[in-house]
C-alpha cells in the first residue's frame, strides 16, 4: 500500500530527500526501476512516484524496498554519510512519520554503528497493522505501553508494557495494536553487514 504525501506535523522532514537516496541507493546497485520494484513486490509506477517524492510509502512498503536495496530501513531516511562518533538527538528533533494508523520514529538518522537501527513505532487499535515482513538481521521490540501482538509464521504472542521478544527477521512478522488503546514500543534491529575487501 502506498499513500499520498500528507501534511502531517514532522513527516515533511522525515521524509525529505526519500526518494532520492531510494534512486541513488538503486542506481548505485546497478538497478532500473523495473527491477528493484519486482524485488520490492511493487508496481514500477508506484516506484517511480516515490522516487519522485509524489507518495509516501506505507512501511511495511519501506521495509521491502530496505531489504531489496540490502540496506537497514533507518538509512532509506538519512544521507549514508558517516556520522560523528557520538551523537545527541533531542526529543524535540526527532521526526515522526504517520501512514494509515502507524507512527515511526528513526531513533538513529545516522549509521554511528553501521548494521544498528533503533525506531519507536505507535500503532493504533484502528489500524489492521503490518502485513507480514521479513528482512535480513534480528528485532527486538520492547512495549512501552499498550498490548503489542506479534504474529510470527508459526505462532503469535502478546506483549504488554515492559515485555519485549527478539526473533530472527527472516521469519514473516506482523505487528498489531490490541485492547482498544495504542500500542507503543521500541524496535532494535540488527542487520549483518557484509565485510569491505581485505577485512574479517
Amino acid at each position: 500500500m502506498v499513500f499520498d504525501v500528507s501534511d502531517t506535523p514532522g513527516s515533511s522532514r522525515a521524509l525529505a530527500g526519500l526518494g532520492d537516496r531510494i534512486r541513488r541507493l538503486r542506481a548505485s546497485r546497478g538497478l532500473d526501476q523495473g527491477e528493484l520494484a519486482a524485488r520490492a513486490e511493487l508496481d514500477v509506477s508506484n516506484l517511480v512516484n516515490i522516487e519522485q517524492g509524489e507518495m509516501t510509502p506505507a512501511l511495511d512498503v519501506l521495509a521491502r524496498l530496505a531489504t531489496a536495496l540490502d540496506v537497514g530501513l533507518s538509512q532509506l531516511f538519512t544521507d549514508g554519510r558517516p556520522g560523528p562518533a557520538a551523537m545527541v538527538l533531542r526529543g524535540n528533533e526527532v521526526p515522526t512519520v504517520d501512514t494509515d494508523g502507524m507512527a515511526l520514529q528513526v531513533l538513529t538518522p545516522r549509521a554511528v554503528i553501521p548494521g544498528l537501527y533503533a525506531a519507536r513505532y505507535r500503532i493504533s487499535p484502528t489500524s489492521e497493522g503490518v502485513r507480514p515482513v521479513k528482512h535480513e538481521g534480528h528485532d527486538w521490540l520492547y512495549v512501552l505501553s499498550g498490548q503489542l501482538h506479534v504474529d510470527f509464521d508459526q505462532g503469535a504472542t502478546t506483549l504488554r508494557a515492559g515485555d519485549s521478544v527478539s526473533f530472527s527477521a527472516r521469519v514473516p512478522h506482523r505487528l498489531s495494536a490490541l485492547g482498544g488503546a495504542p500500542a507503543e514500543f521500541l524496535a532494535v534491529g540488527a542487520t549483518l553487514l557484509a565485510a569491505p575487501r581485505g577485512e574479517v
